[in-house]
């Protein structure tokens, strides 16, 4: 495979609520801890999409006016011998992050920052990145070319497995994109009950006609379960 391969990976109520008064209960700590140990079991990267990225890994806000004036062109940047164990994958179109390290710590490691943007990002945040020595990937001028941002991914970083940890709306553009090869799916103990909440998919109303076949049911010491699908 020339690309990235993409497992979503998620932690979720039994009625597919990904977040929710439940998550963090005494009750589903086993679910949760092994929610965090899987994922880079599964793959060398954890991706999220740009709201879920300023909610927990990034929530600074960068002055960009220092960066004014800087002629930067639209291309991908990667620091020289730039090297990792496990990264962070940032999809974020407009350039929203703001990173107050090149790195997120998270299920134990020190994960370092990627950016996948597009042209919409401001030339002063894309210079902001390179002072954070942030790599960045300029993947489409409107939206972003997934595809092309998987096949990047492993040429500059031999990622051979992304793990695409949400929101619902990237988990659903990366479905509607085709290529989705696998999806992980920690189900904890509890029922959310709460409709404000965002479901595990969000596709926007769309049917996606691809099936997937499940390769392992595995219970979970607190009631939880793990269960494993592969696309057919």
């Amino acid at each position: 495979m020339d690309r990235a391969k993409v497992i979503i990976h998620m932690y979720m109520s039994i009625d597919g609520k990904i977040d929710g008064d439940w998550d963090g209960l005494p009750g589903d700590k086993i679910s949760g801890d092994y929610y965090d140990d899987q994922l880079f079991r599964l793959g060398s990267a954890n991706a999220n999409g740009s709201n879920t990225i300023v909610m927990y890994a990034a929530k600074g806000h960068p002055d960009l006016s220092k960066y004014d004036g800087q002629k930067i062109e639209y291309r991908d940047w990667v620091p020289s011998g730039i090297k990792a164990i496990t990264w962070d994958v940032s999809y974020d179109r407009r350039g929203r992050a703001g990173w107050k390290k090149n790195y997120f710590p998270y299920a134990g490691r020190r994960n370092r920052a990627i950016e996948v943007v597009t042209k919409q990002a401001s030339k002063g945040y894309l210079a902001f990145l390179q002072s954070m020595e942030i790599p960045y990937l300029v993947c489409g001028d409107q939206e972003i070319n997934f595809a092309e941002s998987l096949v990047k991914l492993k040429n500059y970083f031999d990622i051979k497995t992304m793990v695409l940890g949400g929101g619902a709306l990237i988990n659903g553009a990366f479905l509607r994109a085709g290529l989705v090869n696998q999806i992980s799916l920690v189900v904890a103990p509890y029922i959310s009950g709460d409709l404000k909440k965002k479901g595990t998919f969000d596709t926007l109303g769309k049917f996606i006609d691809q099936r997937f076949h499940v390769t392992q049911v595995k219970k979970l010491g607190d009631g939880g379960i793990h269960l494993i699908y592969d696309r057919d």
